[in-house]
C-alpha cells in the first residue's frame, strides 16, 4: 500500500512538472540581405567569366551589336606565347612571356569571331585574319548609309595594314589638333561604279575616317565674325565646324534629296581639281571670305554659273547642317 501510495505522488509530481513547463516559441526569421549582388537577378547568364563578358563587350563595340545578341560558342584556356596573346600587329611590341588566358569564340549575326584573352579579361584581342573582315565589313556598311548605296554594288579593292604618321589617322580637319604619335591601322579602298573611295581606321577597327576629300568651304569675316569651315568627303560624311569650338557630322544621305545628291555626284565626275573664291572685294569693310577646294575626279572646268550653282548647293548644305 505503501509502494503504490508513493508512486502515486511521483506521478502527481511528474505531471505537474510538465504543466509548468513554458510552451516553445518560434524562433523569427532572419532578414534576407538583398544587397547582395550574388543573389539579385542578372538578365546575363551567372555563370560568364570576366574574360568571356570581355570578349563580349568587344565584340559588341566592333560591330555595333548590343550585348545580348552575341552568343558564347567555345571557351579554351591557352598559354599565349606573349604579351599580345599571339596576335602581332604592326608597330605593336609584345613581351616575350607567357600569358594564360583563353580563346573564346562568339557568333553574332551569323558569324563567329575568335579573341584570344587573359585571365580576367583585362586584355583582349581579335585573332590574326578576322578583324581585317570586320573593319572592311564596317567601313562598306558607313559608305551604303552615307551616300544611300546597296552594300552589294561596293567591293573591296584592297586592304592594308599601314602605321600612320600622327592620331588623326593622316587625314588632316580644320579645327582638328593631331597628336604627333606613330599609329597602326588599316588603309580599305572600296569601289562602285568606278570611283574609288578611300578609309582609314585604328588597328581595332574602333575608329573609321573617310580619307578622300570632296570640297572645303571655309567662310571667316563679316560683321558678324564668321570663322565656318565644312569639309565633305567623297564618302558622304560631312562634317562642320568653326573656331569657337563647335562641331557637327552627318551624311550626304541624311541630308539631301535624290536630285540633288545626283548632282553632287555629276560635279565630281565633271570637273578636276578647283579652287574657288567668292569673298567680297578687297577693301570692303567687314569683308567676308568665302573661299572653296573642290577635289573632282575629272578635268573639265566650271562655268561662271556652274561656279555659282556650286556655292549655293555648299551654301545650302551647310544651313541643313546646321539646322539638323
Amino acid at each position: 500500500m505503501k509502494r503504490f501510495l508513493l508512486m502515486f505522488v511521483l506521478m502527481v509530481m511528474l505531471l505537474a512538472a510538465c504543466a509548468q513547463q513554458p510552451a516553445p516559441t518560434e524562433q523569427p526569421l532572419l532578414p534576407v540581405d538583398d544587397s547582395n549582388p550574388d543573389t539579385t537577378p542578372t538578365p546575363n547568364p551567372v555563370d560568364l567569366t570576366p574574360a568571356q563578358r570581355a570578349a563580349i563587350s568587344s565584340l559588341s563595340e566592333i560591330t555595333s551589336l548590343p550585348a545580348d545578341k552575341i552568343t558564347l560558342v567555345s571557351t579554351e584556356a591557352v598559354s599565349w606565347p606573349d604579351g599580345c596573346l599571339g596576335v602581332q600587329r604592326m608597330g605593336v611590341m609584345c613581351t616575350q612571356a607567357i600569358v594564360e588566358g583563353f580563346k573564346i569564340v562568339l557568333e553574332a549575326d551569323g558569324k563567329q569571331y575568335e579573341f584570344h584573352t587573359n585571365q580576367n579579361g583585362s586584355a583582349v584581342v581579335l585573332a590574326p585574319g578576322e578583324l581585317s573582315g570586320l573593319v572592311e565589313e564596317a567601313v562598306i556598311t558607313q559608305l551604303a548609309e552615307n551616300l544611300g548605296l546597296d552594300k552589294t554594288d561596293i567591293s573591296v579593292v584592297s586592304s592594308a595594314d599601314v602605321e600612320f604618321a600622327d592620331a588623326c589617322m593622316d587625314v588632316a580637319m580644320p579645327d582638328v589638333m593631331c597628336a604627333q604619335v606613330i599609329t597602326p591601322g588599316q588603309i580599305v579602298v572600296l569601289e562602285v561604279n568606278g570611283v574609288r573611295y578611300e578609309y582609314h581606321t585604328s588597328a581595332d577597327g574602333a575608329r573609321v575616317q573617310p580619307a578622300t576629300l570632296a570640297l572645303i568651304w571655309r567662310r571667316e569675316g563679316g560683321i558678324a565674325g564668321f570663322c565656318d569651315n565644312m569639309t565633305v568627303f567623297l564618302s558622304g560624311e560631312v562634317y562642320v565646324s568653326n573656331c569657337k569650338g563647335d562641331s557637327r557630322m552627318g551624311t550626304l544621305a541624311g541630308l539631301l534629296s535624290a536630285g540633288e545628291l545626283k548632282q553632287f555626284n555629276t560635279w565630281i565626275g565633271q570637273f578636276g581639281q578647283l579652287e574657288l573664291d567668292d569673298s567680297d572685294p578687297e577693301g570692303v569693310a567687314d569683308r567676308m571670305v568665302v573661299t572653296l577646294s573642290f577635289f573632282g575626279l575629272s578635268n573639265g572646268q566650271p562655268a561662271t554659273a556652274d561656279k555659282d550653282a556650286l556655292f549655293l548647293w555648299v551654301q545650302d548644305l551647310f544651313q541643313r547642317m546646321n539646322s539638323a
